[in-house]
Protein backbone atom coordinates (compact mmCIF):
# COMPACT_ATOMS: atom_id res chain seq x y z
CA UNK A 1 0.00 0.00 0.00
CA UNK A 2 1.13 3.54 -0.71
CA UNK A 3 2.04 5.93 2.08
CA UNK A 4 -0.10 8.98 2.83
CA UNK A 5 2.58 11.21 1.27
CA UNK A 6 2.64 9.13 -1.90
CA UNK A 7 -1.16 9.25 -2.18
CA UNK A 8 -1.18 13.03 -1.67
CA UNK A 9 1.39 13.46 -4.46
CA UNK A 10 -0.60 11.23 -6.83
CA UNK A 11 -3.78 13.12 -5.98
CA UNK A 12 -2.11 16.49 -6.56
CA UNK A 13 -0.72 15.32 -9.90
CA UNK A 14 -4.16 14.17 -11.09
CA UNK A 15 -5.87 17.32 -9.79
CA UNK A 16 -3.28 19.52 -11.48
CA UNK A 17 -4.10 17.93 -14.84
CA UNK A 18 -7.85 18.21 -14.22
CA UNK A 19 -7.54 21.89 -13.28
CA UNK A 20 -5.90 22.48 -16.66
CA UNK A 21 -8.74 20.60 -18.38
CA UNK A 22 -11.88 22.10 -16.76
CA UNK A 23 -14.25 20.33 -19.18
CA UNK A 24 -12.76 17.04 -18.03
CA UNK A 25 -11.05 14.24 -19.87
CA UNK A 26 -11.66 10.59 -20.56
CA UNK A 27 -9.68 7.85 -18.85
CA UNK A 28 -7.39 7.33 -21.85
CA UNK A 29 -6.39 11.02 -21.98
CA UNK A 30 -5.80 11.17 -18.24
CA UNK A 31 -3.75 7.98 -18.05
CA UNK A 32 -1.68 8.68 -21.14
CA UNK A 33 -0.94 12.25 -20.03
CA UNK A 34 0.25 10.83 -16.71
CA UNK A 35 2.30 8.13 -18.47
CA UNK A 36 4.07 10.35 -20.98
CA UNK A 37 4.79 13.01 -18.33
CA UNK A 38 6.16 10.31 -16.02
CA UNK A 39 8.39 9.01 -18.82
CA UNK A 40 9.80 12.41 -19.68
CA UNK A 41 10.44 13.26 -16.04
CA UNK A 42 12.37 10.00 -15.67
CA UNK A 43 14.44 10.72 -18.79
CA UNK A 44 15.22 14.31 -17.79
CA UNK A 45 15.55 14.05 -14.01
CA UNK A 46 15.94 10.35 -13.19
CA UNK A 47 12.90 10.43 -10.88
CA UNK A 48 9.19 9.82 -11.36
CA UNK A 49 6.68 12.62 -10.84
CA UNK A 50 4.62 10.35 -8.61
CA UNK A 51 4.75 6.84 -7.15
CA UNK A 52 1.70 5.42 -8.91
CA UNK A 53 2.51 2.12 -10.64
CA UNK A 54 1.62 1.87 -14.32
CA UNK A 55 0.09 -1.42 -15.39
CA UNK A 56 0.00 -2.77 -18.95
CA UNK A 57 -3.67 -2.81 -19.92
CA UNK A 58 -5.38 -3.33 -23.29
CA UNK A 59 -5.47 0.37 -24.20
CA UNK A 60 -2.01 1.14 -22.86
CA UNK A 61 -0.48 2.03 -19.50
CA UNK A 62 -2.88 2.73 -16.62
CA UNK A 63 -1.90 4.28 -13.29
CA UNK A 64 -3.06 1.58 -10.85
CA UNK A 65 -3.90 3.57 -7.73
CA UNK A 66 -5.56 6.37 -9.71
CA UNK A 67 -7.62 3.78 -11.58
CA UNK A 68 -8.70 2.20 -8.30
CA UNK A 69 -9.82 5.61 -7.03
CA UNK A 70 -11.80 6.33 -10.21
CA UNK A 71 -13.43 2.90 -10.08
CA UNK A 72 -14.30 3.67 -6.46
CA UNK A 73 -15.96 6.91 -7.56
CA UNK A 74 -17.95 4.86 -10.08
CA UNK A 75 -19.02 2.53 -7.26
CA UNK A 76 -17.33 -0.47 -8.90
CA UNK A 77 -14.61 -0.97 -6.26
CA UNK A 78 -14.96 -0.84 -2.48
CA UNK A 79 -12.45 1.65 -1.06
CA UNK A 80 -11.97 1.88 2.71
CA UNK A 81 -8.62 3.68 3.10
CA UNK A 82 -9.22 7.22 4.44
CA UNK A 83 -6.63 8.81 2.11
CA UNK A 84 -8.15 7.13 -0.92
CA UNK A 85 -11.65 8.20 0.12
CA UNK A 86 -10.37 11.78 0.32
CA UNK A 87 -8.87 11.37 -3.18
CA UNK A 88 -12.20 9.95 -4.42
CA UNK A 89 -14.09 12.94 -3.06
CA UNK A 90 -11.85 15.32 -5.03
CA UNK A 91 -12.94 14.03 -8.45
CA UNK A 92 -16.13 13.28 -10.35
CA UNK A 93 -16.67 10.61 -13.00
CA UNK A 94 -19.59 10.93 -15.39
CA UNK A 95 -20.59 8.66 -18.24
CA UNK A 96 -20.85 10.75 -21.42
CA UNK A 97 -21.72 8.88 -24.61
CA UNK A 98 -20.30 5.65 -23.22
CA UNK A 99 -17.04 7.20 -22.01
CA UNK A 100 -16.08 7.97 -18.43
CA UNK A 101 -15.19 11.66 -18.16
CA UNK A 102 -13.17 12.73 -15.14
CA UNK A 103 -13.44 16.24 -13.73
CA UNK A 104 -12.28 17.92 -10.57
CA UNK A 105 -15.01 18.07 -7.91
CA UNK A 106 -16.69 21.39 -7.15
CA UNK A 107 -14.71 23.53 -4.72
CA UNK A 108 -11.59 21.33 -4.92
CA UNK A 109 -8.19 22.68 -5.89
CA UNK A 110 -4.82 21.10 -6.45
CA UNK A 111 -2.26 21.42 -3.66
CA UNK A 112 0.53 22.73 -5.90
CA UNK A 113 2.98 22.61 -3.00
CA UNK A 114 3.08 18.84 -3.58
CA UNK A 115 4.49 19.44 -7.08
CA UNK A 116 8.00 20.57 -7.96
CA UNK A 117 8.87 23.09 -10.68
CA UNK A 118 10.07 20.21 -12.87
CA UNK A 119 6.84 18.27 -12.25
CA UNK A 120 4.74 21.24 -13.39
CA UNK A 121 6.95 21.96 -16.41
CA UNK A 122 6.68 18.38 -17.69
CA UNK A 123 2.97 18.04 -16.85
CA UNK A 124 2.15 21.28 -18.70
CA UNK A 125 4.00 20.04 -21.77
CA UNK A 126 2.15 16.71 -21.87
CA UNK A 127 -1.26 18.18 -21.06
CA UNK A 128 -0.81 20.43 -24.09
CA UNK A 129 0.52 17.62 -26.31
CA UNK A 130 -2.17 15.08 -25.44
CA UNK A 131 -5.30 17.22 -25.25
CA UNK A 132 -6.07 17.34 -28.98
CA UNK A 133 -5.11 13.77 -29.91
CA UNK A 134 -7.98 11.32 -30.37
CA UNK A 135 -8.25 8.84 -27.50
CA UNK A 136 -7.42 5.69 -29.40
CA UNK A 137 -4.57 7.37 -31.29
CA UNK A 138 -3.17 8.37 -27.92
CA UNK A 139 -3.62 4.81 -26.73
CA UNK A 140 -1.69 3.52 -29.75
CA UNK A 141 1.14 6.00 -29.06
CA UNK A 142 1.49 4.56 -25.56
CA UNK A 143 2.08 1.03 -26.87
CA UNK A 144 5.84 1.47 -26.63
CA UNK A 145 8.50 -1.13 -25.80
CA UNK A 146 7.91 -0.76 -22.05
CA UNK A 147 4.19 -1.46 -22.46
CA UNK A 148 4.88 -4.34 -24.87
CA UNK A 149 7.33 -5.98 -22.45
CA UNK A 150 4.85 -5.83 -19.57
CA UNK A 151 1.89 -6.75 -21.79
CA UNK A 152 3.66 -9.93 -22.97
CA UNK A 153 4.05 -10.94 -19.30
CA UNK A 154 0.38 -10.17 -18.74
CA UNK A 155 -0.57 -12.50 -21.56
CA UNK A 156 1.50 -15.29 -19.98
CA UNK A 157 0.16 -14.90 -16.45
CA UNK A 158 -3.34 -13.54 -17.09
CA UNK A 159 -2.68 -10.75 -14.56
CA UNK A 160 -1.90 -7.09 -15.18
CA UNK A 161 1.85 -6.53 -15.11
CA UNK A 162 3.61 -3.46 -13.75
CA UNK A 163 5.70 -1.43 -16.18
CA UNK A 164 9.03 -0.74 -14.51
CA UNK A 165 10.41 2.78 -14.26
CA UNK A 166 13.56 1.52 -15.95
CA UNK A 167 11.62 0.17 -18.93
CA UNK A 168 9.54 3.37 -19.14
CA UNK A 169 12.66 5.52 -19.27
CA UNK A 170 14.42 3.24 -21.73
CA UNK A 171 11.41 3.28 -24.08
CA UNK A 172 11.43 7.09 -23.94
CA UNK A 173 15.09 7.26 -24.95
CA UNK A 174 16.94 7.71 -21.65
CA UNK A 175 20.70 7.46 -22.04
CA UNK A 176 22.77 4.78 -20.30
CA UNK A 177 23.88 7.13 -17.52
CA UNK A 178 20.30 8.07 -16.63
CA UNK A 179 19.19 4.44 -16.85
CA UNK A 180 21.94 3.60 -14.35
CA UNK A 181 20.68 6.31 -12.00
CA UNK A 182 17.11 5.02 -12.28
CA UNK A 183 18.20 1.41 -11.72
CA UNK A 184 20.18 2.42 -8.61
CA UNK A 185 17.26 4.41 -7.22
CA UNK A 186 14.92 1.45 -7.76
CA UNK A 187 17.32 -0.88 -5.93
CA UNK A 188 17.72 1.60 -3.06
CA UNK A 189 13.97 2.08 -2.81
CA UNK A 190 13.42 -1.68 -2.60
CA UNK A 191 16.12 -2.01 0.06
CA UNK A 192 14.59 0.78 2.14
CA UNK A 193 11.22 -1.00 2.17
CA UNK A 194 12.76 -3.65 4.43
CA UNK A 195 13.69 -1.11 7.08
Amino acid sequence: MKTTDQILKIKSTVLYILEKMPKGMDYIHLFKTLYFAQQEHLVRYGMPIMDDSFMARKHGPVAALTYKVLRGVEGKVNVTDVCLIDFMQSVKVENVDGHQIVTIADGVTCDKEELSVSNIKVLDKWIDKCKDIESFDLSDLSHDNAWQTAKSKTELTGEDTKITLYDMAKAAGANDTMLGVIRERQINSQELQWI
